[in-house]
């Protein structure tokens, strides 16, 4: 015990360096499974995945211990550990981005299992919930969920501020108010949003972590209010306040870009006389952009020069950068720069191409208008701010108490209103899901009784084959022999020999059919119908059209009969996306599918000898999108290796709960 406690304090050590750090956790965490403690093993656990999500190339392994930790929390009833395993898988999937829905989900699990420990008051346990409403507040605010965003958030703070005051909770406390700041600053409440900047700012910074990066990024902030509501000189002033601070470019150089531009583009807003400069600091800030690779700086900077140069009469330079931002922000999903870009492209473009880029701006700006009206509530905030009122003003009069009360059941009242909303939409996704999930199951089955309807023709043919030998030519043949047998014929002893060995040679013939017949009706050699014998199926059929040899190997220890039917049914569309990209533009001569089980992980293998292509590159086709998505609904991975004129592997990885 002691030197499992060791090597976890050795593994938390930020100093040493991450393959150190998890070197110590994997030990800690062995040692563990020794002790045969359920406890300690899932405490060693969760260090070990804490530590795997330092890395981005470890995610993988942080999804397959998380989960392995939660079979052995749910077998133990653990409601506490289900609630931190199921917040770090949240926490995993918000890391990727693109998986906004699982984190949404695990994270909601783990609040739902806070929400039933009442007892659970520690500090500790307030800091986490505050933590993961905070992370669903951003994930809404990323959706422009604002008033969903500014609920939760509100949530976060009322948490931290009940908890003990540490550094953890401080830095907290900085974040939730920074971002309330930027939600209320998208709603245009800017006098409320420069009062949570403040608050922000007036946090005790002594104990922060990094405090004087989390007030820099506060200042940028209050700065770009000013921008927003019209103060351009109180805008030019906090940004030129900022740039005297010459350390800020060596540190953080991200931060500086974006204070240079957003200086220019408040000097263009402003009107500032001196366009060269202005030109100047557009430029550097683009630069820095372009070096970091920053993407939605580079759409979001891109639109500020754009305005720019259509506004000096440099309209090349307009349509240039117009067209990137327009370009990076489809690719990011940033659907504000989308629209800047699309009204400016509108303005540079003559015809009906310039028509065609209006069009397109009206249309998304209309869905984008909708979706916001839809989520435009005010009252979370207001009944955070009431409650703190109400602590505050306990002499009120009995008729203000009498006001407040009655808000607040208005408040309650909408707040229910808001909340039947949001679960009609998911039961109405629930229902969809569940839907889908039975098309799956449904198409499997057609697959199957397709299948069963072709191995009974095949035997039914077996056994009428096998039937008409035995009873027809059989009997035929045995009459014959027996009829020749009975001849009384007189010659000489050669002819007589001879005749001896047509009568043996028809017995033989006999003999060969009977086993014949015999073969084909035993039921151990006849295929049976499985989900590898409908793979083997489209495998050769497609050989055959796409002209190569395809193999499908398989470990002893894969039983696919085990796998329920949804999951076949997504691994078997996987296999059929990858064969028809081979088809398509492999141009492959070999593919080999092979399927293994390491640790309830069942690893698929697909490999061709083709042409390859640049895994870096992004290409217009869905194939690989539907792929990648069919593994992440299995809660799995992959990974794509391809070497040009060398040929493409596809490794995929499914977490199996069902024992094999």
């Amino acid at each position: 015990m002691d030197s499992i406690q060791m090597l976890r304090n050795l593994s938390k050590n930020s100093k040493l360096d991450i393959e150190t750090r998890i070197s110590y956790a994997k030990r800690a965490s062995k040692l563990s499974y020794r002790t045969q403690v359920d406890s300690v093993i899932l405490n060693s656990n969760d260090n070990l995945a804490i530590i795997y999500l330092k890395s981005e190339k470890y995610y993988k392994q942080s999804i397959i211990l998380n989960h392995k930790s939660l079979r052995l929390a749910t077998s133990l009833n653990d409601s506490l550990n289900l609630a931190y395993i199921y917040g770090h898988l949240g926490c995993i999937y918000h890391s990727l981005k693109v998986m906004n829905d699982s984190a949404y989900y695990y994270y909601n699990k783990s609040l739902r299992i806070y929400q039933k420990c009442k007892s659970l008051n520690r500090n500790k346990d307030k800091l986490n919930q505050a933590v993961i409403y905070g992370s669903i507040a951003e994930i809404q605010r990323n959706e422009y969920d604002y008033i969903g965003s500014q609920s939760n958030i509100i949530k976060a703070i009322d948490l931290t501020l009940s908890a003990t005051k540490t550094k953890e909770s401080f830095d907290d406390l900085w974040r939730s108010y920074n971002t309330l700041g930027l939600i209320l600053v998208s709603l245009e409440e800017y006098d409320e949003a420069l009062n949570y900047y403040k608050k922000a700012l007036n946090v005790n910074y002594e104990t922060l972590t990094d405090y004087s990066k989390n007030k820099l990024f506060t200042k940028i902030n209050i700065a770009e209010l000013y921008r927003k509501r019209g103060d351009y000189n109180k805008a030019i002033e906090a940004y030129n306040k900022l740039l005297k601070n010459i350390t800020i470019k060596d540190k953080d150089p991200a931060s500086h870009g974006a204070i240079l531009n957003n200086l220019a583009y408040t000097m263009f807003l402003a009107k500032h006389k001196n366009e060269n400069k202005i030109d100047s600091l557009f430029i550097k800030a683009y630069k820095s952009f372009n070096d970091l690779d920053l993407e939605y700086e580079i759409s979001s900077g891109g639109n500020d020069m754009a305005e720019f140069y259509y506004a000096t009469n440099q309209k090349d330079k307009a349509l240039y950068y117009a067209e990137r931002s327009y370009k990076t922000g489809i690719g990011i999903k940033e659907f504000k720069e989308v629209l800047r870009s699309l009204k400016m492209l509108s303005k540079l473009k003559e015809d009906d191409s310039g028509k065609a880029y209006l069009y397109e701006y009206i249309r998304l700006k209309d869905s984008f208008i909708d979706s916001e009206r839809a989520n435009r509530n005010k009252f979370a905030r207001i009944q955070f701010e009431t409650d703190h009122y109400i602590k505050e003003t306990k002499r009120l009069s009995t008729q203000n108490i009498l006001i407040i009360i009655i808000g607040g059941i208005l408040i309650l009242v909408l707040g229910l209103l808001y909340f039947i909303r949001v679960q009609r939409s998911k039961n109405r996704a629930l229902i969809f899901a569940s839907e889908q999930e039975k098309a799956n199951q449904e198409i499997y089955k057609l697959m199957l009784q397709q299948q069963t309807k072709r191995e009974e023709g095949r035997l039914q043919e077996r056994y009428r084959i096998a039937q008409d030998l035995h009873d027809g030519i059989l009997c035929r043949l045995f009459g014959t022999r027996m009829a020749m047998g009975f001849l009384d014929i007189k010659a000489d002893e050669t002819t007589l020999n001879k005749y001896k060995e047509f009568i043996d040679e028809l017995q033989d013939i006999e003999k060969e059919v009977r086993e014949v017949s015999h073969a084909f009706k035993k039921e151990n050699e006849l295929s049976k119908t499985s989900f590898q014998s409908i793979l083997e199926a489209y495998i050769k059929k497609q050989s055959i059209v796409g002209g190569f040899s395809c193999k499908l190997k398989k470990a002893d220890d894969v039983n696919f009969e085990l796998l329920h039917e949804g999951q076949k049914v997504e691994i078997y569309r996987i296999i059929q996306e990858a064969i028809q990209n081979s088809i398509k533009h492999a141009k492959a001569n070999n593919i080999v599918i092979s399927f293994s089980l390491k640790d309830n992980v069942l690893e698929i293998k697909i490999g061709d000898d083709g042409i390859g292509f640049d895994t870096n590159r992004s290409y217009k086709g869905i194939g690989l999108k539907n792929m990648a998505s069919r593994v992440l609904k299995l809660r799995g991975s992959h990974q794509i290796i391809s070497i040009l004129d060398e040929g493409t592997e596809l490794n995929i990885s499914i977490p199996v709960y069902k024992n094999f």
